[in-house]
């Protein structure tokens, strides 16, 4: 696997994990979840915000698993911020004319220019509003200066609208409500709330979908919402569990810690 990692504003590139395990912050303790399949081509990009491993063998340069911290310090209002879709620059390719042949997404669309739910233009690449959103939400970073990172295209994920607006944005917004009332420590920081989100793929008795797992102090919630649930559905039903996700994603998301259900959001398990 192939890595690229911005932490404390040191680019490091070509680093190969057999080599050498970064710590990298937005992880639990440091550790980020290890991908199973075929990652020999896939990279890791480690932002201020977020850490994620891209895809090698899909389009658009989506990610697998994205790692992020949520910290009441880092919770605003995000309705303002702009949201234009940009290519990973820490990726070994990332222009946008190769995106666009690699991911077969040049399309003809009028200009809603006005509209506001416009779809997201990307030079010549148009990514249809309704089947985009971010697995890192602009909600749990618009008062940072690094906002602008969560409109990558390593943070990009191809969530439906009935989903992306419904119970996936309660969920980011109950999170945030949780962050905010933890406890702050002498140094004006609160405990962070460590999330990891991604695609699950279909199986032969499930739809694709979309997971979140949270975790804070030792406990966790996990979440896998199939891509047609409904806007009105809450977030409590489609709890699951760690080893479920894991199974479908081909994951180890939590590769060195000991967590346990049992974060509390609201739901009866």
């Amino acid at each position: 696997m192939r890595q690229l990692a911005l932490l404390f504003f040191v680019l490091s590139s070509g680093v190969a994990a057999a080599d050498i395990e970064p710590i990298i912050v937005h992880c639990l303790d440091g550790s980020c979840p290890v991908w199973h399949g075929d990652d020999a081509e896939d990279e890791i990009v480690v932002r201020q915000l977020f850490a994620s491993q891209v895809d090698s063998m899909g389009d658009g340069q989506l990610p697998r698993w994205v790692a992020y911290r949520v910290l009441g310090e880092g919770i605003g209002v995000a309705s303002l911020l702009p949201r234009e879709w940009v290519a990973e620059s820490l990726l070994a390719d990332s222009s946008e004319q190769q995106l666009a042949a690699n991911a077969q997404m040049r399309l003809q669309q009028p200009d809603l220019t006005d509209s506001q739910d416009r779809d997201y233009r990307l030079t010549e690449v148009t990514l249809l509003a309704a089947e985009q959103g971010r697995l890192a939400p602009m909600t749990s970073f618009s008062a940072t200066p690094f906002w602008d990172e969560l409109n990558l295209l390593s943070n990009r994920a191809r969530l439906p609208s009935d989903l992306r607006q419904g119970p996936w944005s309660l969920l980011d917004q109950t999170l945030n409500e949780l962050a905010a009332r933890q406890l702050v420590s002498p140094d004006g920081r609160s405990a962070a709330i460590f999330v990891v989100s991604g695609p699950l793929p279909a199986t032969e008795s499930e739809e694709e979908g979309f997971f979140k797992i949270a975790v804070l102090d030792g406990r966790y919630a996990a979440f896998a919402f199939p891509s047609s649930t409904q806007s009105h559905r809450h977030f409590c039903a489609s709890l699951t569990s760690l080893a479920e996700i894991e199974s479908r994603a081909q994951l180890t998301v939590f590769k060195n810690q000991q967590v346990a259900p049992g974060l509390a959001l609201g739901c009866v398990e």
